[in-house]
């Protein structure tokens, strides 16, 4: 089933249709917190190397930050907010490399320190990759 898509990506309507749908999707287990465009993009441009022989598909990791904001501020409309994005000046974005270097070095050096451990499995697997 597909879901009626509003025109825009973001402001309170669009909000309201995204809670709603995801918890008519989870049965009422989910709640939407935040939008992950860039995620698809980078994610199926990884496949497609992976295809090609390019990348190991088995070994991607995504790590998600949240730089700004889907809803406009009190009193804004939602065109006003997007004309005001400007890389760099999201609300969260200096928050947003915090928390990304703080989680995603501890995973970057345990990598790189212990290398060889790792070159023929995944951290969290036992088993020899192929």
């Amino acid at each position: 089933m597909r879901s009626p898509r509003p025109a825009t990506g973001t402001g309170k309507l669009f909000d309201a249709w995204a809670a709603e749908w995801v918890r008519y999707f989870t049965h009422d287990l989910g709640e939407f917190v935040t939008t992950a465009m860039e995620d698809t993009g980078t994610l199926q441009s990884l496949e497609f190397l992976a295809n090609a022989n390019r990348v190991d598909g088995q070994r991607i990791l995504v790590l998600r930050t949240v730089s700004n904001f889907d809803r406009q501020p009190r009193g804004m409309t939602a065109a006003e907010s997007l004309a005001t994005q400007r890389i760099g000046k999201y609300s969260g974005y200096l928050p947003s490399l915090e928390a990304a270097y703080t989680v995603g070095h501890v995973v970057v050096n345990e990598l790189l320190t212990h290398w060889p451990q790792y070159e023929r499995r995944f951290p969290a697997n036992p088993q020899p990759l192929p």
